[in-house]
């Protein structure tokens, strides 16, 4: 089993090396247009939106410091993401929805680390990069490889469905999707479990 993950994960990254730029270039374009938002945004709408955002600063600003909650909040956050990354995998739809996805991605990344700093300067940075970064190198590539899974296989949906072998193909999109939302999940536990600890840093 380990091995065909790897093998699939292998000729996925041969194969649609074309998919994964469009994705970070979506992600890029995303952070920027999130960051100026961040910028021309006043105090109070820039919090409300921060808290629509992301979840663990909508607990914080809730006063809600229970590790739990957070990751049980992040958790499903991130499962409902991926089940519709992976249902418009399957749809036509998918070419055209799921590169916004990731520019959505890219705008809530953006504007979280520019609202931060612009509202508490050095130490908002600084909790950036202690608080916010170790999650982001989990989740961010386990989102680009799934996002590209999705838009691959949306791509190729007609072939594949005249494929003998659709269903151990579907099977195959299934899985590789599975395996790096685990990988995911393990940035909802830094969220839930790591991040917290460092906003007293940041006087909130």
């Amino acid at each position: 089993m380990q091995l065909k993950i790897k093998t699939l994960c292998k000729r996925h990254l041969q194969n649609n090396f074309v998919l994964y730029f469009i994705l970070v270039i979506a992600l890029v374009i995303g952070i920027i247009i999130g960051a100026i938002l961040a910028n021309r945004l006043e105090s109070d709408k820039g919090i409300e939106v921060a808290n629509y955002m992301n979840v663990f600063l909508k607990h914080i600003n809730e006063g809600n410091y229970y590790f739990k909650d957070i990751f049980i909040s992040s958790l499903f956050l991130n499962l409902k993401r991926i089940f519709i990354i992976w249902l418009f995998g399957l749809l036509g739809l998918g070419l055209i929805v799921i590169p916004l996805i990731m520019c959505w991605n890219g705008i809530n990344i953006g504007f979280i680390v520019g609202f931060l700093v612009k509202g508490y300067g050095l130490k908002g940075f600084i909790f950036t990069l202690i608080g916010l970064l170790p999650q982001y190198l989990i989740v961010l590539p386990s989102l680009l490889a799934i996002t590209a899974l999705a838009l691959s296989n949306a791509n190729n949906r007609k072939k594949l469905r005249r494929d003998r072998d659709y269903i151990k193909k579907f099977a195959d999109y299934s899985i590789l999707i599975l395996v790096f939302f685990v990988i995911l999940v393990f940035g909802c536990i830094i969220e839930g479990f790591y991040t917290p600890y460092f906003i007293k840093f940041m006087g909130v």
